[in-house]
């Protein structure tokens, strides 16, 4: 049975749940799971892991752990808890789509909102989830977004205007080029930036959409985003 409680490789030596392993799943589209919990993990590995066309290759409990394992495996969807210890799911987002050979990702999230949503869409993931959804629509989405398809939701306008408040000028065009979904290249071309830039646009724009872990704590400022936020979504903060 592949391991939940750690981040190493999932190890199947004879094939899934101790049978032989199957030739025809060969081609099966390879997993990363990130999640800190040891439950949801577990439950996460055995959906995927009756999938015959899914193979759950790496389990990671952090998101620095997720993009390590990333670096020195072939990871073709990476499926994130948004709530993890430490660094979150957008900042694990970041990095995996980083990578030479970027995973496509999937996030979940028990509040999988409009404001997710557009940090979503910053970060380079393919998809939002509500962690009740953590069933069949999972393993579909997975296929979905193996295949080249994005499955966020529009942002409606209002929160786009909202979280477009917190941004300068250039922010603001770099943050509607990407909630409009063009592809990269494009957005390099237009703005005449390379992709690296064009990355470390996306990670200030975050940082200035979430307060991500160690980046920028409950400060004033903060606090004002997020009851602005609260309001817009009709949810009471202390």
């Amino acid at each position: 049975m592949t391991s939940v409680l750690d981040s190493r490789p999932a190890r199947r030596p004879a094939g899934r749940a101790g049978r032989p392993t199957d030739p025809s799943r060969s081609s099966a589209t390879r997993i990363l799971v990130v999640d800190d919990h040891p439950a949801v993990r577990w439950g996460l590995v055995q959906l995927l892991e009756d999938q015959r066309d899914l193979e759950v290759a790496v389990v990671a409990t952090t998101a620095e752990a997720a993009v390590g394992q990333a670096e020195n495996d072939t990871i073709d969807v990476a499926v994130v808890d948004y709530q993890l210890g430490g660094r979150n799911g957008l900042w694990a987002t970041r990095k995996l789509r980083a990578l030479p050979a970027p995973p496509r990702v999937v996030v979940f999230s028990a509040f999988a909102n409009d404001h997710l949503a557009a940090n979503c869409i910053v970060a380079g993931a393919h998809a939002l989830l509500s962690k009740s959804s953590l069933g069949e629509e999972l393993c579909s989405t997975i296929r979905t977004v193996a295949h080249g398809r994005v499955l966020i939701r529009r942002v409606p306008s209002a929160m786009v205007q909202l979280l477009g408040g917190r941004l300068d000028q250039e922010e603001q065009i770099t943050f509607g080029m990407l909630l409009a979904r063009l592809p990269e290249s494009e957005i390099q071309r237009v703005l005449a930036v390379s992709g690296e830039e064009l990355m470390r646009r996306r990670a200030r724009i975050l940082a200035k959409l979430e307060a991500l872990p160690g980046e920028a704590p409950g400060d004033e400022g903060n606090r004002r985003r997020e009851r602005a936020v609260s309001s817009y979504l009709g949810v009471e903060r202390c």
